[in-house]
């Protein structure tokens, strides 16, 4: 009867073991979904973000950037 009750707890223990694995495999999987949608987020930001600023930069001459630049001069502001 003692073995039967150590085998059974034992079993209980491996159970309960496989089914934190599994749990943590899950979250591990979500948790890694989600990172990935993040960086890509992060990436499509950082590409606007980086033609943005090359727009606005960039010196040409009578683009509609460049009117939004004079109108939005901190120089014309202070001057």
């Amino acid at each position: 009867m003692k073995i039967m009750q150590e085998l059974s707890s034992n079993t209980d223990l491996a159970l309960r073991f496989r089914n934190y694995v599994i749990l943590l495999d899950r979250l591990m999987r979500e948790v890694e979904e989600e990172l990935q949608q993040n960086q890509s987020v992060r990436n499509e930001w950082s590409e606007w973000h980086s033609n943005w600023k090359n727009a606005w930069l960039s010196p040409t001459g009578n683009s509609p950037s460049s009117n939004l630049k004079e109108r939005f001069s901190v120089k014309r502001r202070l001057g």
